[in-house]
C-alpha cells in the first residue's frame, strides 16, 4: 500500500514539473553591447617630423648653471696698473687719465699723502724733454724724481705727474690739450683723493715748463681746450698758481736770444710741426705764454739759471715783466752758476746735478705754494673762466 501511493507520487510530480519550469520567468544575463565612443576633442595637427637617428644610449648629466654675467655700468672701474709706497705714508699709483682713439693710453703717477682731514691742494707736474722724450718718472738733474714728488707729497699735498703725447705721436696743441685733460681729470676725481679743486697748481721743467706756464695763462680759451662732446661739461681745467722752472715763453724768438739763425729742424719745429721762422703768421705766437697774459691770470713763480744756453735767460725774464705789466702776482728767481737742468756751468757733464740749487728751488716752490694758497679749502665754488679766442 505504502508502495502504491509513492508510486502514485512520483508520477504524479513528473507529470506537473514540466509544466512548473515552463511557467516561472528565466533571469538570462543580457547581451553585451559595445559602448560609444566619446566626441574627440579638435586637436592641432602634428609637426611633421624626421626620424631621429638611432643613437646608442648613454647617461646624461645636468650641465652646471653658468655664472651671472657682470653688469656693465656708463662709467668703467678703473684700475692702478702700480702703486708704490714711500717714507711717510704716501703712495704714487700710476692711472689711466685719457683714451685716446688711435694713441697709447696716457697715464699720470698719483702721489697721496696719508690721514684725513681738510681736502688738500694738488700740484700737476709736466716734464720736459724737448717735446719729443721724457717721462713722469724724470726730471732736471734729479737722480730719484719720485722720491722727491713723494717728499712734497708728504707736506699734505696731493700731486700728479703726468705722460703727454710727445711731438712724434701728434703736434700742437695736443700735449698742451693732454696737460688740461689731466686737470680736468684730477678735479673730476676730487672727492676720490680728498683733492680741493679751488687750490691746484701747475709746475713744469724746461718744455714742461713752457706747458705749465701756457696752460695756466690759456685758460678759457675754446681752440686750445681738449676735443669732447659737445653734450658733456668735464671739470675745469683752470688752475689757481703756476711754477715754470727755465721754460720756454716766446717761440718767436728762441734761437734769436742767442744771436743764432734758427736751424734747418729744430724740437720746436717737430712740436708745431712747420719751423717757427716758416710758419704762417701767428702759430708759434699762439702756442707762446707770453700770447695769453691778462690781469686775471694766476700767480707765477719763474725759475732759470743764469748760465742756461739751451733756453735763455731772457725768456724767464720776458715772462715776468709781461706778468708785472697786469699787475699778476709773480716771482723770478734767477740762480748764479748753473745753466739748463739747474747743472753746474762749470761741470764738464751736464747731467750732474747741483744739489745745493734743486734744494733751493723746491724749498722755494713749497714756500710759494704755502704763501699762494689759503691754508683751508675756499668756501665759495670754483668758477671757470670765460671761452676766448686765439690772440692770432
Amino acid at each position: 500500500m505504502r508502495l502504491f501511493i509513492t508510486f502514485v507520487r512520483v508520477g504524479l510530480l513528473a507529470l506537473w514539473l514540466p509544466l512548473l519550469l515552463a511557467a516561472a520567468p528565466v533571469n538570462t544575463p543580457p547581451k553585451p553591447q559595445a559602448a560609444k565612443p566619446a566626441p574627440a576633442k579638435p586637436t592641432a595637427p602634428a609637426a611633421k617630423q624626421t626620424p631621429a637617428k638611432q643613437t646608442p644610449a648613454r647617461t646624461v648629466q645636468a650641465a652646471p648653471k653658468p655664472a651671472p654675467a657682470p653688469v656693465e655700468t656708463d662709467a668703467p672701474k678703473t684700475y692702478p696698473l702700480q702703486s708704490i709706497s714711500f717714507p711717510g705714508g704716501v703712495v704714487m699709483t700710476e692711472m689711466v687719465y685719457s683714451n685716446l682713439p688711435g694713441f697709447r693710453p696716457l697715464t699720470l703717477d698719483l702721489y697721496l699723502p696719508p690721514g684725513k682731514g681738510f681736502p688738500r691742494p694738488g700740484l700737476v707736474f709736466v716734464h720736459g724733454g724737448g717735446w719729443n722724450s721724457g717721462d713722469s718718472r724724470h726730471a732736471g738733474t734729479f737722480g730719484d724724481f719720485p722720491g722727491q714728488l713723494a717728499t712734497i707729497a708728504a707736506r699734505g699735498l696731493v700731486v700728479a705727474s703726468v705722460n703727454y703725447r710727445l711731438s712724434g705721436e701728434a703736434v700742437f696743441p695736443a700735449a698742451l690739450q693732454d696737460v688740461k685733460t689731466a686737470i680736468s681729470w684730477l678735479r673730476g676725481h676730487a672727492k676720490d683723493y680728498n683733492l680741493d679743486e679751488t687750490r691746484i697748481a701747475v709746475w713744469g721743467d724746461s718744455e714742461g715748463g713752457h706747458l705749465a706756464a701756457l696752460a695756466g695763462v690759456s685758460c678759457g680759451v675754446a681752440s686750445l681746450d681738449p676735443p669732447a662732446d659737445p653734450k658733456s661739461k668735464p671739470p675745469s681745467d683752470c688752475v689757481q698758481a703756476v711754477i715754470d722752472w727755465y721754460g720756454i715763453t716766446d717761440l718767436e724768438t728762441l734761437f734769436s736770444d742767442f744771436g743764432k739763425p734758427p736751424p734747418d729742424k729744430s724740437d720746436a719745429g717737430a712740436f708745431l710741426g712747420c719751423e717757427p721762422a716758416l710758419c704762417p703768421i701767428g702759430v708759434a705766437r699762439n702756442a707762446s705764454p707770453l700770447a695769453y697774459i691778462e690781469t686775471m691770470s694766476p700767480p707765477f713763480l719763474i725759475a732759470h739759471g743764469a748760465g742756461d744756453t739751451i733756453v735763455s735767460p731772457d725768456q724767464s725774464q720776458r715772462l715776468y715783466d709781461a706778468l708785472r705789466a697786469k699787475n699778476v702776482p709773480a716771482e723770478l728767481v734767477i740762480y748764479p752758476g748753473v745753466g739748463h737742468d739747474f747743472a753746474p756751468v762749470a761741470n764738464a757733464s751736464p747731467s750732474a746735478a747741483d744739489p745745493a740749487t734743486n734744494r733751493q728751488a723746491v724749498e722755494r716752490l713749497e714756500g710759494f705754494l704755502d704763501a699762494t694758497f689759503p691754508k683751508k679749502p675756499m668756501t665759495a665754488p670754483f668758477k671757470p673762466a670765460k671761452p676766448q679766442g686765439l690772440p692770432y
